[in-house]
C-alpha cells in the first residue's frame, strides 16, 4: 500500500476525489434540471422563440423519425431524455412549414438517475466526513458553474462535461485508487488476514482509527474452548470486521459497487453512444482481481458449498445461497437452495463436519478482493451464509474459479 492508511492526515486528501466528483455530478444534474424547467412540455414552436432548438431535437434524425447512430439529437434524447413528444409528427410540420407545435419532453433516463443517486450518495459521504473532522464546512460545500447554451450550442463543451464525469468516477474506484481498493478489501475480513494485508493495523490507535472514522467494527467472533488467554489470541485473530450500516465506510463500499453496476449494464450502453471506448469498469476490476488470485494460485476452499453438489446452469438470475450452522468453531450442517440445469429449484439440508476456522483461512483471499462482487458472505453468531448469483458463476467459472457446473 503507497500510502499511510494508520495516519488520519492521510484520509484527507482522499476526500478532494470525492468533492470533485460531486462537482461533476452537481454540473450535469444542474443542466439537466434547467433544461427541464425551460422545455419539459412545452411547444416546439414556443421554445424556437428562445432559442434555436432544432439541431439538439433533430439532428441526425432521418425522415422516417429515426434517430442515426450517435448522432446529437440521439445523444440528447438518450442521455438527457430531451426530444420530442412525437418526433415523426414534427418533421413532417417542419417539412410542410405548418406551425410546428409538437410539444418537447424532458425526461429522467437511467442516466440521469444514476448520476442523481452519485450526487446523493457523495454528499452523504462528504457530510460524513465533516462531521469526522477530515474536511471543512466549506470543502464540504460545492457550487458549480456552467453555461446553459453553450452547452447546447457547442457539443465539444458537452462532451467534456461528460468525460469529466467518467474520469471523476474512476478515480474513486478500487480500480484505479489505493485508498479505495484499501476501503473495499476491509469488509468481512478476519483480524488475522486482514493484519497480514496491511500490517500497521496491528497498532491499536490505527485500528481504532478506522473504526471512529469508517465505522469498522466486529461482527463476529468464535465461540472457543480452553486456556483462556490462549483462547482470548485465538478468538482475536478470527473476529470479523466489518463495515457498519450506514457508516462512512460502507458507504463508500455502495458507492463503488453503484458505479460498478452503471458500467456494466444500461448506463455504460448509453455512453457509449459518444464514447464507444468506455470500458466496463466492473469487468475491469474482476479481471485485476482474478490475476491477483491466480498468481497465489487461489481457489475457493474445496468443501461442501453452493454448486459443489447442486448443479446448475449458470444462465437464470436467481441466487444460489448454502447457510451453514455454527458450533463453536467447527461448520455442522448446511442448507443448500438454488436452481437445477433443468431449470427447477431445490433445496436440501445435508450434515457437515467442517473447521471453520480453516473455512475463514482458505476463503480470505477471496474475501479480500471479491466478496459483495462474486460472492456475499453474511456471517452471525451460529449462521455462516454463502450466496452467488448464477450470472457471478459464470463469470467465475471464465476466471478459472468454477468448473461448468459449481464450485471447483
Amino acid at each position: 500500500m503507497k500510502f499511510e492508511y494508520d495516519q488520519k492526515s492521510e484520509w484527507r486528501f482522499y476526500f478532494s476525489y470525492i468533492k470533485d466528483l460531486a462537482k461533476s455530478c452537481k454540473r450535469i444534474e444542474e443542466f439537466w434540471r434547467e433544461l427541464r424547467r425551460k422545455c419539459n412540455g412545452v411547444p416546439f414552436k414556443d421554445l424556437q422563440e428562445d432559442w434555436d432548438y432544432s439541431s439538439v431535437l433533430l439532428g441526425g434524425v432521418s425522415a422516417d423519425g429515426t434517430y442515426k447512430e450517435r448522432s446529437l439529437a440521439k445523444v440528447y434524447s438518450e442521455l438527457f431524455g430531451f426530444k420530442p413528444e412525437n418526433v415523426r409528427d414534427l418533421i413532417e410540420r417542419v417539412r410542410e412549414d405548418l406551425p410546428p407545435s409538437t410539444k418537447v419532453l424532458v425526461e429522467e433516463t437511467k442516466f440521469i438517475s444514476f448520476v442523481r443517486d452519485i450526487s446523493s450518495k457523495v454528499d452523504t459521504i462528504l457530510e460524513q466526513a465533516k462531521e469526522k473532522g477530515l474536511i471543512s464546512d466549506w470543502e464540504a460545500e460545492i457550487e458549480v458553474e456552467y453555461n446553459y447554451y453553450e452547452i447546447l450550442s457547442d457539443y465539444k463543451k458537452l462532451t467534456e462535461i461528460l468525460s469529466d464525469f467518467i474520469r471523476r468516477l474512476k478515480d474513486i474506484l478500487p480500480n484505479y485508487n489505493q485508498r479505495s481498493l484499501f476501503i473495499w478489501t476491509l469488509d468481512k475480513l478476519t483480524y488475522r488476514y486482514m493484519t497480514a494485508a496491511y500490517p500497521k493495523l496491528k497498532a491499536r490507535e490505527a485500528l481504532d482509527m478506522l473504526k471512529d472514522i469508517f465505522g469498522l467494527d466486529v461482527i463476529f467472533s468464535p465461540e472457543m474452548e480452553g486456556d483462556p488467554e490462549e483462547v482470548r489470541k485465538k478468538k482475536e485473530q478470527y473476529e470479523i470486521y466489518s463495515f457498519l450500516e450506514g457508516s462512512l465506510g460502507r458507504n463508500l463500499i455502495e458507492l463503488y459497487k453503484t458505479i460498478w453496476e452503471a458500467f456494466n449494464d444500461d448506463v455504460r450502453n448509453t455512453l457509449k453512444i459518444i464514447f464507444p471506448e468506455v470500458s466496463n469498469l466492473k469487468e475491469e476490476f474482476y479481471e485485476m482481481a482474478a490475476q491477483a488470485l491466480r498468481n497465489i494460485n487461489w481457489k475457493f476452499p474445496d468443501i461442501y458449498v453452493v454448486g459443489k453438489d447442486l448443479k446448475y446452469s449458470g444462465e437464470r438470475g436467481d441466487t444460489i445461497q448454502a447457510e451453514y450452522q455454527i458450533s463453536g468453531i467447527m461448520l455442522t450442517s448446511c442448507k443448500y437452495a438454488g436452481f437445477s440445469t433443468s431449470g427447477n429449484y431445490s433445496s436440501f439440508e445435508r450434515e457437515c463436519n467442517i473447521p471453520l476456522l480453516q473455512f475463514l483461512d482458505e476463503l480470505a483471499p477471496g474475501i479480500f478482493l471479491l466478496n459483495g462482487l462474486l460472492f456475499e458472505l453474511d456471517i452471525k453468531r451460529n449462521t455462516l451464509e454463502v450466496r452467488t448469483p448464477s450470472t457471478r458463476a459464470v463469470a467465475a467459472w471464465k476466471y478459472g474459479w468454477f468448473d461448468s457446473h459449481g464450485w471447483k
